[in-house]
């Protein structure tokens, strides 16, 4: 009796532990390939989307035969860097680049049978990466690489390293170009030359600008000796024109007063005569002094 109580249990705990291994969790970042003796019976939860482009999510508890194995791979996208890349540009000069991929498992059949491993898919995205980085940027200098055609470069690079890998089960999201430099080595010459030739430039400009300046300034004193020219000449004109026109009201004035006139012109010229500091010497009987001028304008005008 003790004996077929022993057997029972025996049996039980084989029964619990086949049933314990015949149960595996998917989880919603991860798909599973299903082996049977090595060869491939089921995909669980493998990456793929909806018309609206949403991911179909198959994720949970899955029911397996004791014989079978259950290998897990990523469903999320994985990143991937690439540092210190030798690239020699079209203008002869040589870059180091740091370079980053993401890429995602899209059919995880087609990936477990040419790589089984997901390290080993790193290593060759990454051999494909460089040799795509290589012959892209050995087309353009090293002025596009830095900032003009960098965008359209790393497209062209996603889109050869696909193609490398059709059939593989990967996809290449995208491939960036994270920093471009110059090996120490040349940087340092490489920038001397830079900065020379923007010096050069630099003092092009200058010289450019100080003869425009030049020009504006010679039209500008031209056009300022005109505008001077033309004022003196209409101030001339205008005190010649003032000049007559007092004389002719002076003739006026004197025709009509010419003892008036001649007190006036005697007064005036006593004024501008006499100053202050003049010393004066004359007669006790003539302190008039004022008389002498007034008697030289009645003879200079003859009456």
């Amino acid at each position: 009796m003790r004996a077929i109580s022993v057997i029972l249990l025996v049996v039980l705990g084989i029964v619990a532990l086949v049933g314990l291994n015949s149960f595996y969790t998917v989880r919603q970042d991860q798909q599973a390939l299903v082996l049977q003796f090595g060869s491939p019976v089921a995909v669980r939860n493998e990456f793929s989307l909806t018309e609206g482009g949403e991911q179909i999510d198959e994720a949970g508890l899955f029911f397996k035969l004791p014989w079978e194995q259950v290998i897990t791979l990523d469903r999320k996208n994985i990143g991937s860097n690439i540092p210190d890349i030798e690239v020699l540009a079209s203008d002869q000069r040589r870059l180091t680049v740091d370079a980053f991929v993401r890429w995602r498992i899209t059919d995880p059949l087609m990936f477990y049978q040419r790589f089984r491993e997901e390290r080993v898919a790193a290593g060759q995205i990454q051999r494909f990466t460089e040799t795509s980085i290589r012959n892209s940027l050995g087309q353009v200098p090293v002025p596009e690489i830095v900032s003009g055609q960098r965008v359209a470069l790393m497209e062209e690079i996603r889109t050869n390293v696909n193609d490398a890998l059709d059939g593989t089960g990967i996809d290449i999201i995208d491939v960036r170009i994270r920093q471009a430099d110059l090996p120490a080595a040349v940087a340092e010459g490489v920038y001397t030359r830079m900065r020379t030739e923007r010096e050069q430039e630099a003092q092009r400009i200058r010289s450019e600008g100080e003869e425009e300046a030049r020009l504006i300034r010679a039209q500008a004193d031209r056009e300022a000796t005109v505008v001077r020219a033309e004022a003196n000449q209409t101030a001339e004109q205008t005190r010649g024109e003032g000049d007559a026109e007092a004389t002719r009201i002076y003739a006026d004035a004197y025709g009509r007063d010419i003892a008036f006139f001649r007190l006036q012109r005697g007064l005036i010229a006593c004024e501008e005569a006499i100053v202050e500091g003049t010393v004066i010497v004359s007669d006790s009987s003539e302190l008039d002094v004022c008389r002498v001028f007034i008697e030289g304008a009645r003879r200079a005008s003859g009456r």
